[in-house]
């Protein structure tokens, strides 16, 4: 990960490998965070069910899905979705996430982040979903 968005000026300076290479520009990358509610605290055969079902959902869309689990009993995750490969996340697939969630049947709420930049958005900005 590289440390800090180029500034205005140094992004003009930057030719378009280098632009590609730190994923700026035209060739910035966004996810988006998401928080998960349970109904009650998971166990860890629970966790597994909800984690390697979500993986698949996200996969199936062409998204990744990370960070979502913990150590049992929890009773709520966070984590992040983002494009499988180069490229962002669409809005509908952002709600299609949110859609999934919602019908599972361990989830009580889920909420999803505003798209922030893949590379340096938590760096600069702090988390997308107020605590």
């Amino acid at each position: 990960m590289f440390d800090a968005l180029p500034s205005a000026g140094k992004l003009r300076r930057l030719n378009r490998r280098q632009r590609k290479k730190r994923c700026v520009g035209e060739f910035q990358e966004l996810a988006f965070e998401v928080r998960v509610h349970f109904k009650s605290p998971l166990e860890l055969a629970a966790i597994s069910v909800f984690v390697d079902g979500m993986m698949t959902f996200a996969e199936a869309r062409g998204l990744m899905a990370a960070g979502f689990g913990g150590a049992p009993p929890i009773s709520e995750t966070e984590g992040f979705v983002s494009a499988w490969g180069r490229g962002s996340p669409r809005a509908e697939d952002r709600q299609a996430v949110l859609d999934w969630l919602q019908r599972h049947p361990d989830v009580a709420a889920a909420e999803a982040g505003e798209f922030v930049d893949a590379w340096y958005g938590w760096v600069t900005t702090g988390s997308p979903i107020p605590q």
